[in-house]
Parts: C-alpha cells; structure tokens; sequence
C-alpha cells in the first residue's frame, strides 16, 4: 500500500462522520478536502457515487483553495457520480491556490448557477484542471462569462477527454471561456450544445488569453437568438462566432481536431451580427489553423464558415467546406481596416452563399491573400462564384477552379436566359466598387468581372516575359 496515496469513498447516502470507505462513505467532497489538507499525501483519489449536493462554500459549492491539498483525481463509482448544484444558486467547483485536479470517468458536473461572475460549472483562478473523461452539462451563466468552464489569470484548463455540453449564457462563451491570460488545451472530447447570446457559442476566447487545438470536437454550439439584444437602450451585434469566438489580443492555435455544425443566428443584418458559423475572429485577434477542419457551420448573415476582423492563416492540412452564408462569404468573411485573411495553402470547398461570394467575400479595406491550395466547387446565388471583392484579393499561388452555380440541387430550376443574378455569379470572381485584384502566379479559371477599368492586375505575363528574357 502506498502511503502517499489515498482513496475516499462520497456518497449521497453517507455521512460525514463516517470512516471513507467504500462500505461507509462520506457525504461531502467539502469533509475529504479536509481530512487530506496538511497531510503528507501526494495523491489524493475521491470516488463519488450518486448525486451530490453539499452546504455551498463561499466561491463555489466545491471549493478547492489553499495551500496543502495534494493532487486531487475525482470519477464515478459504480454507479454514475454527479455533483450538483442545482438550488444553490453558486457554480459548482472553484479552483484556485495553485491546485491540480483531475476529473476522470463516470463524474457528471451539473446544475451551476452564476450572475455576473464566471464560470457556471467550474472556474480556475489559479491552478490546473485535467478534464479525463468527465461531463460538464447543463449549468447556467446568466450574464456572466462562462457557462461551463471559465478559465483566467494563471489557470489553465487541459481537455483530453470528455463532454462539455448544454451550458449556457446570455453574454460570451456558452462552454468555456479562457480569459484575461487563462489557456485552454484541447487535445480530445467534444464541445457541443452549448449556447450564448452575444458571441462564443461553444467557446470565447477572452483578452490576453490562449486556446490550442490539437484534437477533439466542437460542434453544434448555438450563438445569438430570435430577438435583437439592447443593452443601457443601445443595440449590439450579437450571434457572433456559433463555434468559436476569438477576442482581441487573443489567440487560437488549430493544429487538428473539427469544427463543425455550429450556427449564427440574428435577425437583424447590421454589422457583423449573426456572422461566423464555425469561427469568429474580432479585431486584433489570432486564428491559426494549421491542420484540421472547418466544415457544415451556417449563418443567417455573413461567414459560413469563418469571419474575420483579425488576423486568420490557413495552413496546408486545413479545409474550409460545405458551409452557408445567407449574405456572404460562403466560406469565409473578411471585413474591417485589420481583416486580414492568409490562405498559405489548404483547401476551400463546396461552401455557398445566397448572397456574395461563394467561397470568399473581401470587404473594403480588408485583405485577402493567396499563397497557395485549392479553392474549387464553391458557388453563390448572386455574385461571385469564388471571390466577391470590396478589398484587396492577391493571388501568389494555388488554383481558383471548377466554380459553378447554380449548385446541383438547384440546377434544374433556374433558367440561365431569364436569371440576372446567375449571369453575374457564372464569374468566379467579381471585383465590385473599391475591389483590387492583382495576380502574381497560380491559376484562376473562369470569367473574372471588374466593376471599373484597371481594378486587375495579372503580372504572371509580365513575369514569364522577365524570365525568359
């Protein structure tokens, strides 16, 4: 037996003043947080059987703070194990301290209740979070951040996996919300239905803070509502970002994993509300996707896929498909004097628009630039196949090919001869008002549209005639 280890049973038929075990248990984690503190312990296993409902702490009704506590594992028995807050009015477990606790199999997370404040479920302060298999479900933000996990300062929550799921809040980041320097590491488990109002459906990151992707699922995450969102009187963009929601001075790392299946919904068209299916990214914020995907997100407004006010780079094992746009941007929305959108390679594909911009719709004073990859069987309703552009489109390499419309579903119903809006989306690209297009290398294939003279500027003829001269 090791004597630096120890196991406590907790039930909900147990009592505190019993011995522990698995035959008499206690009814508190509260009562084995305090018979492990001080003690030469190093690791400290609390098995919990049933649904649990202990006297609320001050920050939270699991409270795990302080100096002394020894690395803490929490699972199920044999029986599923919850641990519920519901009636408390208080989240369910606070982290803080410097602490390091695991939460493994068969443990259920339920019933948090904030206003205001942070984190529904579970909020680290200071310290470390191992999500190993458990669920965080069905906890309530109200108008704070967070409604399954926030995490802030020197937190740091690490998701191998597990379920974090039907959370929700009425402002930012229905799932998790790391913030003001937290991170988020995800590396397995599935993110899914969750929702919140403003932004950040399954996830925000918040300011200063990082999140890393390198597996797992976020999908079927909800942002935004029926009803316009005022707050002191005043009307705010609201449904931004139904999978992910990127703040400013934060920064998102996709090295693998899937985003897929979430919604942006508003009812208003204004700004940017009801925009990035799959991802949103805010002004000065950082979206890196070096592998993974990004596919069957919708909106009602702009950015199937991903809308960008920051900074997006697309890598080489990244694919961008199969989502919808009711104004713009299929596939992705660029906007904003800081929208900047990097494809260095990867691939943009079947995305659809009914407005512009099958695949890439380029605001005024944005920028969309092309390194490299595939962008093929996109379409849009009315304008631009591939690209509709307001700003700056800069092909340096890749292949712009085999954009149609109409899509194959309604091929059938639509009549070229008598349709305007299918004449003017058979371009793969359109270049409208303010648009710039200016092509160095690669290959576009397809009619390319210029609202005014000299709005393209093709130099791969110019550079062949340098090369072989």
């Amino acid at each position: 037996m090791d004597e630096k280890k120890i196991t406590l049973y907790i039930s909900e038929g147990g009592d505190d003043s019993n011995e522990g075990t698995v035959e008499k248990p206690l009814w508190s984690v509260a009562e084995a947080l305090d018979r492990i503190r001080g003690k030469l312990y190093r690791e400290a296993c609390l098995i919990i059987t049933g649904s649990v409902t202990e006297v609320s702490a001050r920050d939270a009704m699991i409270d795990i703070a302080g100096k002394g506590l020894p690395v803490i594992y929490m699972q199920g028995g044999e029986r599923p194990g919850i641990l519920n807050a519901k009636g408390l009015n208080n989240r369910v477990m606070y982290i803080s301290g410097g602490n390091k606790v695991y939460l493994g199999e068969n443990l259920v997370i339920r019933g948090g209740i904030t206003q205001g404040s942070g984190g529904a479920g579970i909020t680290i302060e200071d310290g470390a979070l191992f999500l190993q298999g458990a669920e965080i479900s069905d906890n309530d933000a109200g108008f704070g951040m967070g409604g399954g996990v926030y995490v802030s300062g020197r937190g740091e929550f690490v998701m191998e996996s597990g379920l974090i799921t039907r959370n929700k809040t009425k402002m930012h980041g229905g799932g998790v919300f790391p913030d003001d320097g937290g991170k988020f590491i995800m590396r397995g488990g599935t993110i899914s239905y969750n929702e919140a109002v403003l932004s950040g459906g399954g996830v925000f990151v918040g300011v200063d803070a990082e999140f890393t992707m390198s597996g797992g699922l976020i999908e079927k995450n909800q942002v935004g509502g029926e009803k316009i969102v005022k707050i002191a009187g005043v009307s705010v963009p609201y449904g931004q970002g139904g999978g992910v929601h990127v703040c400013q001075d934060a920064r998102f790392t996709m090295l693998n994993g899937r985003i897929c299946e979430n919604r942006a919904i508003a009812v208003g068209r204004e700004d940017s509300a009801g925009s990035g299916g799959g991802v949103f990214v805010a002004t000065d914020g950082i979206f890196i996707a070096e592998k993974g995907s990004i596919v069957q997100n919708g909106v009602m407004n702009w950015g199937g896929g991903v809308y960008v006010k920051g900074s997006f780079t697309l890598g080489a094992a990244c694919t961008i498909a199969n989502n919808i746009a009711r104004l713009g941007g299929g596939g992705v929305h660029v906007a904003g004097k800081q929208g900047v959108f990097t494809m260095k390679s990867g691939l943009l594909m079947n995305n659809y628009t009914g407005g512009k911009g099958g695949a890439v719709c380029v605001m005024e004073d944005s920028i969309f630039t092309m390194e490299g990859g595939l962008v093929t069987r996109n379409s849009a309703y009315q304008i631009g196949n591939a690209f509709a552009v307001n700003g700056l489109l800069t092909v340096n390499g890749g292949a712009v090919i085999d954009n149609v419309y109409p899509p194959p579903e309604e091929s059938k119903e639509k009549d070229a001869e008598t349709d305007t809006s299918q004449e003017k989306a058979q371009c793969v690209v359109v270049i409208d008002d303010t648009g710039k297009l200016v092509i160095h290398a690669g290959e576009i294939d397809g009619k390319i549209a210029m609202k005014k003279a000299n709005q393209m500027e093709d130099l791969r003829e110019k550079k062949e005639e340098e090369e072989t001269s």
